[in-house]
């Protein structure tokens, strides 16, 4: 009974006992662990998610992998970061000074007496959670090409909405974007199967109009003009009165990596909203950031770019995709945010969701993610009624 009377105090002294209590330096010599200790190393997605607040550069082991000048890039990196939070703010509000007629429509850019709100919030943006592969995944890529021969029987495609006579039944919905468009298929056959088996009454007018090598000024210059592309000749996109267009981010083929490039793609984005508004009011807008690239195998067998090219490249593609999110939340509009679930847990674009042939292109379950992203959208926000 003695003993309990000691053991119990000492117990609630280990439970309650500050931390500091047991740090390293007031422990006896003898106690003192002798190796040198392992210090904390930080990635690019840590610094994205700001898990370092407090100068994370001196938190960086020299070593082989992090020397004296990856040192200095990681310094870049959040220099370089924090100058697109105060992009934005700038820019939002020089946007809502300058912009008219935009709050037509579902979508609303908020042009109101509340402004300053949302310029102070404009760091915010949607995390949405990694949403389940379509559990259909094999079968539809077997459909991709909608050959007869490759349709499955046993695959039932007619289910949900039972009974449901739709307000509308044809809609016309287009992706602009650059080549991270392009090759999600010329009919989209991943969004268009997606589509197909939660509206089965309706019909669908699928446009891809993702042009390879292009930024996001030729995206606003395609809305009202027309072009050629693969020897192809594409209308201008609002000829055609989409009922929703899905914006990409062009943050693959972006300008340099100053602040005055952010503003660009934020003024380019500003530009795209509000020609679709002032040509095809009724037009609903989607906003999307595609997948993450993987700065240690970027462009690997097609670019084969040495190691400091590729690094600097998939960081600053990453600004211009965090760029675009917090503008979609800033401006209140719908955003299809695939570059999140894309991650892996350094922060990274996760090499599943990457072409393995070229290393910068979505794979099939990239292209998949994608279509389903856009989908939670559509459905989430009642575009199709």
């Amino acid at each position: 009974m003695q003993k309990l009377r000691f053991l119990f105090p000492a117990f609630l002294f280990l439970l309650f006992a500050p931390s500091g209590v047991f740090a390293q330096n007031n422990l006896p010599p003898l106690l003192v662990r002798q190796n040198t200790p392992v210090k904390p190393q930080i990635s690019f997605g840590d610094l994205l998610a700001n898990k370092y607040s407090q100068n994370p550069i001196a938190q960086i082991e020299e070593t082989d992998e992090f020397d004296k000048l990856t040192r200095e890039k990681y310094e870049k990196i959040q220099n370089f970061l924090k100058t697109v939070e105060e992009n934005g703010k700038k820019q939002l509000t020089e946007f809502y000074g300058n912009s008219t007629g935009l709050n037509s429509g579902r979508n609303t850019l908020g042009v109101n007496s509340q402004s300053k709100q949302l310029v102070d919030s404009v760091n915010q943006y949607f995390i949405t959670p990694v949403p389940t592969l379509n559990q259909k995944l094999e079968q539809i890529l077997a459909q991709i090409n909608l050959k007869p021969e490759n349709i499955s029987a046993d695959v039932p495609l007619n289910f949900g909405q039972s009974g449901f006579t739709p307000l509308k039944n044809s809609y016309t919905i287009a992706l602009l974007g650059d080549s991270m468009t392009d090759t999600l298929g010329e009919n989209l056959p991943h969004l268009a199967q997606i589509l197909k088996e939660n509206y089965p009454r309706h019909n669908f007018t699928l446009l891809n109009y993702g042009q390879g090598s292009t930024d996001i000024e030729s995206g606003l210059y395609r809305l009202t003009n027309p072009t050629k592309y693969l020897n192809r000749d594409f209308p201008p996109l609002l000829d055609f009165n989409p009922d929703i267009i899905v914006i990409e981010s062009f943050a693959y083929n972006h300008w340099g990596g100053e602040l005055t490039d952010l503003n660009r793609q934020w003024q380019a984005l500003v530009n795209i909203i509000e020609t679709i508004k002032n040509r095809s009011p009724e037009t609903d807008i989607i906003l999307a950031a595609t997948i993450s690239p993987n700065p240690f195998i970027f462009g690997d067998g097609v670019l084969n770019w040495p190691k400091d090219l590729k690094w600097d490249s998939a960081l600053t593609t990453k600004a211009y995709l965090q760029n675009l999110m917090n503008f979609a939340g800033s401006a209140r509009l719908p955003l299809a945010d695939a570059y999140t679930p894309s991650l892996d847990n350094k922060g990274h674009g996760d090499p599943k969701y990457i072409n393995s042939a070229d290393h910068l292109h979505p794979s099939e379950e990239g292209k998949l993610l994608i279509s389903q992203k856009i989908f939670d959208v559509i459905k989430n926000t009642n575009l199709i009624r």
